[in-house]
């Protein structure tokens, strides 16, 4: 049999896949990453890397909530391992736009409350203490105190470190197009020649390179606007708020800049930046915080974020095979990077997933389908 054998491929060098072969290497593995542009350059640094799950999370998907939150904890252990990442335990803020925005927001702090997520609802000059520089039109909104955030481009940095320190290759610009079984071994057909692996572990995102995939991955596309902070340390906690016409929006404070977002479009695979989804950012952070009115744009770029039909992560694994898929993190990447590493990994090696990953685990094209029609 032709080609460069690996023990261990992993199909996607993304948060992810950097995640989970840094795990399976901490465990003595050999491993090989197939990324088919450059490393973390995806999803995992267009984002703005907050650890939110209070302000992440909808109403109908508790299971997931509790997943967010045991991830964000695990965070510190990976940063006593990895090093600087910029981590910053700061909370966030979500705030209503308007008085006709308040009773939403209300009902969320109800129900994180009752997922035991510590919440303070605050209100005018109460509110106002914690961020002197909001608008005076903002009414209200809550704070959750145990919400954090971190750099993207760090935590990719600090994981291709520690997966090369332990052996781990890298392999950029191999697309992975094609996975065919060869008896008890996969052959991956890249441009550059064809590898055998005992087990591989496809989690490329949104599949750019057009690998199939057992089920649908689309890509939702997210703009986003970095502009100068007023003054040093003008804010330093993200801040989300939501209107009911506009939707929702962000700020998250970096060490000189803030990151302005909040846009999920189906465009298919347009990495296009609109007149209207820049104005939609910038106009909901105007109206938020006055004073970025004469701060400069310094850059404006897109993302892809890979969503399932339920939104929600999947895993599955081809029955009686080594061979794993893993996708749908969708907009929360970074914050369940720390749980589906060593979730995945424990399932690999050990054949169960964690209890917490369990709701997203489908052992059946059957099971795949029929949580397409329930999304």
């Amino acid at each position: 049999m032709q080609g460069r054998a690996v023990e261990f491929a992993i199909v996607g060098g993304g948060a992810a896949g950097l995640g989970i072969a840094w795990q399976l290497s901490l465990r003595g593995r050999r491993v090989t990453i197939f990324e088919a542009r450059q490393i973390g350059s995806g999803a995992m640094t267009a984002s703005a890397g907050m650890l939110s799950p209070a302000y992440e999370i909808e109403f109908e998907s508790p299971s997931l909530l509790q997943a967010m939150i045991e991830s964000r904890k695990r965070y510190t252990d990976w940063i006593a391992q990895l090093g600087d990442i910029e981590y910053q335990a700061s909370g966030t803020y979500e705030l209503a736009l308007t008085p006709e925005d308040v009773p939403y927001i209300q009902r969320r702090v109800a129900f994180e409350r009752s997922q035991g997520i510590q919440v303070e609802w605050l209100e005018g000059k109460d509110l106002r203490k914690h961020l002197p520089m909001l608008s005076p039109q903002i009414p209200a909104g809550s704070y959750a105190p145990e919400e954090a955030h971190v750099s993207p481009e760090l935590l990719r940095d600090r994981l291709v470190e520690a997966c090369q320190k332990r052996g781990t290759t890298l392999l950029e610009d191999t697309p992975v197009n094609r996975i065919e079984e060869r008896g008890e071994i996969f052959e991956l057909l890249t441009p550059h020649g064809n590898y055998h692996a005992e087990r591989v572990i496809v989690c490329p995102g949104v599949p750019l390179e057009g690998l199939a995939l057992p089920f649908r991955v689309y890509p939702v596309r997210g703009q986003m606007v970095a502009v100068e902070m007023p003054r040093k340390d003008w804010l330093t906690v993200p801040v989300r708020y939501f209107n009911r016409t506009y939707g929702y929006g962000y700020t998250v404070p970096k060490k000189e800049y803030l990151i302005l977002g909040g846009t999920a479009e189906e465009k298919g695979y347009d990495l296009s930046l609109t007149v209207g989804g820049v104005m939609d950012i910038l106009r909901r952070a105007y109206h938020v915080f006055p004073e970025l009115y004469e701060c400069r744009i310094l850059r404006m770029w897109a993302g892809l974020r890979p969503a399932t039909d339920t939104r929600h992560p999947l895993f599955y694994k081809v029955p009686h095979k080594e061979l794993y898929y893993v996708n749908g993190l969708y907009r929360n990447g970074i914050l369940l990077l720390p749980l589906v590493s060593e979730g995945v990994v424990q399932w690999i090696l050990e054949g169960t997933l964690p209890p917490l990953l369990q709701p997203f685990h489908v052992e059946s094209q059957d099971q795949l389908r029929a949580k397409a029609m329930h999304r």
